[in-house]
């Protein structure tokens, strides 16, 4: 197999929930993507402000943009064979053209707070009223759920992440109460109450302060495979020319759970209208 997936590596990433194959993509490819995605970054500035951090779907802009070096991407030799190994054999990683950019703000430094995909954003009426905890620890178990991709074209040390959080039903009381220490009014600060740099350090504090999180430093190239129902975090500074591939690895089995449930992100998601554009 062109990118070595051990069994010690199959075994720490249904642990700990992430792991990074080093260098998938090759130097020709990596100018491409960075030409390309150079641009895509100035039009998601253009239309949603110097402050997004993210560009939803690169074939919203298919106009505008060549999407062929995302097309190669998803294409690139060993690379959803070792997707598979790591999870299982009915994982494909999702075509690049229908998946995402996050970059760093134009301007300030920010963060998302700290969150555990799908179940943080639906109500908890609607939660047990159509899924419910025992039907949702099935799906933490199960490899063919929620793993999600990063790939940086440049360096990246943005994504913070608690290994092990992926497979719990539920929070512990000390990460909770990191999760209420602030909100994300407040590591935005579009009120500039903060300096820049006092901001900086909040929201590096914030991060560090969930016990057990580990940065993760992802090289120009690494493919980082993550249950994203595990804590996580986006941390965000204007100085850091951040350019990264943002997609999913997909099964049959996820696909129907995200089809037949997407309706329930829908009320708690228009209560986060304004920040909808966040990431990790």
């Amino acid at each position: 197999m062109k990118f070595r997936v051990t069994d010690e590596d199959v075994l720490k990433y249904r642990e700990r929930g992430y792991h990074i194959i080093p260098q998938v993509i090759p130097a020709t490819l990596l100018k491409d993507l960075r030409r390309v995605a150079t641009k895509a970054r100035e039009l998601a500035y253009r239309d949603h402000g110097p402050q997004t951090q993210r560009l939803g779907f690169f074939k919203d802009y298919a106009d505008e943009l060549d999407l062929q070096p995302f097309r190669e991407f998803t294409v690139i030799d060993g690379l959803n064979e070792a997707v598979q190994q790591l999870t299982s054999p009915h994982h494909i990683v999702k075509p690049a053209e229908e998946s995402g950019l996050l970059f760093s703000p134009k301007e300030r430094p920010w963060s998302t707070e700290w969150h555990r995909d799908w179940r943080d954003h639906v109500l908890d009426a609607e939660f047990q009223e159509h899924v419910g905890d025992a039907r949702w620890q099935e799906i933490l178990d199960d490899s063919d759920f929620f793993n999600q991709v990063n790939c940086p074209l440049f360096e990246d040390t943005s994504t913070w992440y608690l290994p092990g959080s992926h497979r719990r039903l539920h929070n512990t009381e000390t990460e909770m109460a990191v999760y209420r220490s602030t909100n994300q009014e407040e590591l935005m600060d579009e009120d500039k109450k903060r300096t820049d740099e006092e901001l900086e350090l909040f929201c590096l504090r914030y991060c560090q302060a969930m016990p057990g999180a580990v940065q993760l430093v992802l090289n120009p190239g690494d493919f980082l495979l993550y249950r994203n129902t595990g804590w996580h975090i986006g941390n965000y500074v204007p100085y850091r020319d951040r350019m990264t591939m943002h997609t999913h690895a997909m099964t049959p089995a996820f696909n129907e759970f995200a089809k037949k449930y997407h309706h329930l992100l829908e009320p708690r998601e228009a209560s986060l209208e304004r920040h909808a554009k966040l990431g990790s």
